[in-house]
């Protein structure tokens, strides 16, 4: 750990030695009318001659705030806050080739009177580039007012959301989702309900990190998408509600209610999220099995029609208290309780070789689940000196309880639908997992252009799940061991990280270095027919990164940029499990304690023209990829995760906004990518490769007197990705809004999927002696109508703590 420790200091010193050189740039400060600094303040450098933006900052802790890169001319600033008057400063002339000037200071007047909505779509960018990610901002783009947080997600440059809510970051899985810096604590499904019941309303920034810095774990190969959310800090009683209808063929709805309570010392928060949502899925599967001469040898055809039934609600309350102008202290809590349940009415046909009918195989299946979550985070923060320098302190305790109760009723009939037997399968699958962590980090800024940041953070993971299956045949119950386990897995991560940035001139420099170590222990215990096993694993990893920006011209119009970072991608806690679970008569899930953390290398170059203009080219190298794997044994098919040796991932994207006239933009982005594939597998060698495309277009209408409206069109190319062969899908949505109150409130009527084209078709490849392939349909084309409304009083207070320790256990817990 030594070696590690001077190799780490080595690496700083010598990239200090090599940034020591001038700098130039604007400083200034603003406060209140008392003169008390104000943070998160968005001031805005003009040019005098025509009012055009050159850049946009946000003040931090002490009001301070920077330009960088600014060339020689005639400028003014524009500051806004929430609560004060718009500030407009005097014309500012400035001279010179490299200087650092001192700007005078900026005091906002406040505005005391009824919260009324702030456009910032107007004065905002829909994506905002920096040099470790990229910044969405949700409001600027109307398609998301009424929407939840995963279709605000699937709007954003480079970000895709597939039928099962899988999420794609340039065209790769393995992304890790936080919201305001904390892992969402949930993964597959249940991130993919909790991202839909959460309004996009609440949403203000999607942060997007392909090669995330050394503050954040080093899980996620694809990166990281932080979720910003919207924080009140108006003095007094203040808060906002989203209320929302959808109606495909089944009915949807999200709701929210968010209040805060901000006094001198306290500042106190509650958010209730709640809602409900009915859909279905169509999905037809068929299989061919193949004699080993590769004549055909039989066939299966399945329709499964589904029927999916939830509800959620979910709450958060947080406390904030101010033990002086330095010393913060906090607590939060957050629960969520999420029942579900699906009904699957499932017709399935075996031919033989000849195509002749041998037998029928109706199902009807009923899964009858639950999940509950709880959350609670105590931290301490204290802001060192009058530079920024500071110390947070985060603990956190998770748990998570599920339950699922199944029931497969399986009526097998000959050809001419006359009932031979029937069959049913119970399943009680109960799980519990406890996450205790916690994590200090540390910032000290070195001047004003320059930063050091380090820290550390502990973790432990403990699961518990079970499966307990009967089978009954002819009213006789009898246990089913093969079926039946219980599994018991513990984990320790820890990790420590150091990350430097500064800037010079025109240059931009930020680089870091993570290091975590992992143990892990596997108890599978046994039972009258299997014996019982275990594992345990250690490993110790280094995860650098380093990014450059250079403006290549004096006024910032054009910014080339290079990032590397090195990522691992450990398996979730479920996929351990080697449990072996029916989804039908003829489909199982079995999980894989073999599997093995999955490390990828991220290069990417990219180029900025006005920051309107994007463009970037990216290269990243998978080994033991984590996928899903297809098996075929004895007829039936089996989904298990499983290591892909090697993948490599080419993107090249484009993303520009267009402000054709001053009523009419568009914001599109379109990716071209290569992927590549290679492994062992099963019996088989994998070598899958395919080029794809993805192009999305956002048309906004600003059509006057409160009305807007919006036209998003969204096209995938065929894809290859492992055994899956995906084919094209294309949507289009369209969405009208009215303001009303004073612009407080707002009115939406949206359609989503209007041609009804987001469906799902595939082939499945690498299936020894068998080819298959499947269509899905949801429910995706569907009205929905939702109102907002904003109230309390604005006057700036003090921002809330948004740190966890407990970061990306959270991401690994998944609920098939």
């Amino acid at each position: 750990m030594q070696t590690k420790l001077l190799l780490l200091c080595a690496l700083l010193s010598a990239t200090s030695a090599l940034l020591g050189q001038s700098t130039y740039q604007l400083q200034g400060k603003v406060a209140n009318a008392q003169n008390a600094p104000l943070d998160l303040v968005a001031i805005s450098l003009l040019k005098s001659q025509d009012s055009s933006i050159v850049k946009s900052v946000y003040s931090d802790e002490d009001g301070s705030y920077v330009f960088s890169g600014i060339a020689a001319g005639t400028y003014f600033l524009k500051a806004y806050l929430l609560g004060y008057a718009e500030y407009r400063g005097e014309k500012l002339v400035i001279e010179g080739e490299t200087f650092t000037l001192k700007l005078p200071p900026i005091q906002l007047q406040e505005s005391i009177k009824q919260l009324q909505e702030v456009i910032i779509a107007s004065k905002t960018p829909y994506v905002e580039r920096k040099i470790d990610r990229t910044i969405v901002n949700v409001d600027a783009l109307l398609a998301n007012a009424g929407s939840n947080a995963l279709e605000a997600l699937e709007r954003a440059p480079g970000i895709a959301v597939d039928q099962n809510g899988v999420i794609t970051l340039k065209g790769r899985a393995g992304v890790a989702v936080f919201i305001d810096d904390k892992p969402t604590y949930l993964s597959g499904a249940e991130l993919e309900n909790y991202l839909k019941s959460l309004p996009a309303g609440t949403v203000k920034q999607i942060e997007i990190m392909t090669n995330p810095p050394a503050k954040y774990e080093a899980a996620g190969n694809a990166g990281v998408i932080n979720i910003v959310l919207k924080k009140n800090r108006a003095a007094g009683f203040n808060g906002n509600t989203n209320l929302s209808m959808q109606r495909g063929r089944y009915t949807r709805s999200n709701n929210s209610l968010n209040l805060n309570v901000n006094q001198k010392k306290i500042s106190l928060s509650a958010n209730f999220n709640g809602g409900f949502r009915n859909s279905f899925q169509d999905l037809n599967i068929n299989r061919y099995y193949k004699n080993p001469d590769e004549t055909p040898s039989s066939s299966f055809a399945q329709n499964s029609f589904i029927v999916q039934t939830g509800q959620s609600a979910n709450a958060k309350l947080g406390l904030d208290y101010y033990l002086s102008d330095r010393t913060t202290i906090g607590l939060s809590a957050k629960g969520l309780f999420s029942p579900s349940g699906s009904n699957t009415d499932n017709n399935a046909q075996v031919a033989g070789a000849d195509r002749n009918l041998q037998q029928f195989v109706d199902a009807l299946n009923l899964d009858d689940g639950k999940f509950n979550n709880g959350t609670f985070n105590a931290y301490f923060k204290r802001q060192l000196d009058s530079l920024g320098s500071s110390l947070t302190v985060d603990a956190d305790y998770v748990i998570y309880a599920s339950d699922r109760d199944q029931i497969f009723n399986n009526f097998i009939l000959n050809p001419s639908r006359v009932l031979l037997y029937q069959d049913r399968i119970n399943g009680q699958l109960p799980s519990d997992i406890s996450i205790y962590a916690t994590k200090a980090d540390y910032v000290k800024p070195l001047g004003k252009d320059a930063k050091f940041e380090a820290g550390f953070k502990s973790a432990f993971t403990k699961t518990d799940n079970e499966a307990a299956y009967t089978n009954t045949i002819d009213g006789v119950t009898t246990l089913n061991y093969d079926l039946s386990n219980r599994f018991l897995y513990d984990e320790w991560i820890h990790a420590a990280y150091a990350n430097y940035s500064r800037s010079i001139g025109r240059w931009g420099i930020q680089a870091g270095l993570r290091a975590e170590t992992t143990s892990l222990s596997g108890d599978q215990l046994g039972n009258p027919e299997r014996p019982a096993s275990s594992f345990k694993r250690s490993y110790t990893n280094l995860f650098p990164t380093f990014y450059a920006t250079w403006n290549a011209d004096s006024l910032g119009h054009h910014v080339f940029s290079f990032s590397f970072g090195r990522r691992i991608d450990r398996p979730y806690f479920q996929d351990l499990n080697p449990f072996v679970s029916p989804l039908d008569k003829f489909t199982f899930y079995a999980g894989n304690p073999n599997l093995l953390p999955t490390y990828a290398n991220n290069f990417s170059i990219s180029h900025s023209y006005k920051g309107t203009l994007n463009t970037s080219l990216s290269y990243a190298k998978t080994i033991n990829g984590i996928n899903e794997t297809l098996e075929i044994v004895d007829g039936i098919y089996y989904s298990r995760p499983g290591n892909i040796a090697t993948n490599h991932t080419f993107n090249l994207a484009v993303d520009a906004a267009i402000p054709v006239t001053s009523w009419y933009n568009i914001n599109s982005n379109a990716e071209l990518g290569y992927l590549i594939f290679e492994s062992k597998l099963y019996t088989e060698q994998l070598n899958s490769s395919g080029t794809y495309y993805h192009l999305v277009a956002n048309n906004s209408f600003q059509l006057g007197k409160g009305w807007s409206a919006d036209l998003r069109g969204e096209y995938m190319s065929n894809i290859v990705y492992a055994q899956l062969f995906i084919k094209s899908w294309g949507t289009l949505n369209c969405a009208v809004q009215k303001k009303m109150l004073k612009d407080a409130a707002s009115l939406k009527l949206s359609l989503s999927d209007i041609l009804y084209t987001r469906r799902a078709d595939g082939i499945i490849n690498n299936l020894r002696l068998t080819d298959a392939d499947w269509n899905s349909t949801l429910d995706t084309r569907s009205v929905t109508l939702a109102f907002s409304y904003r109230f309390g009083k604005a006057i700036n207070n003090r921002p809330k703590h948004t740190g966890s320790g407990s970061e990306s256990e959270q991401q690994r817990v998944k609920n098939s």
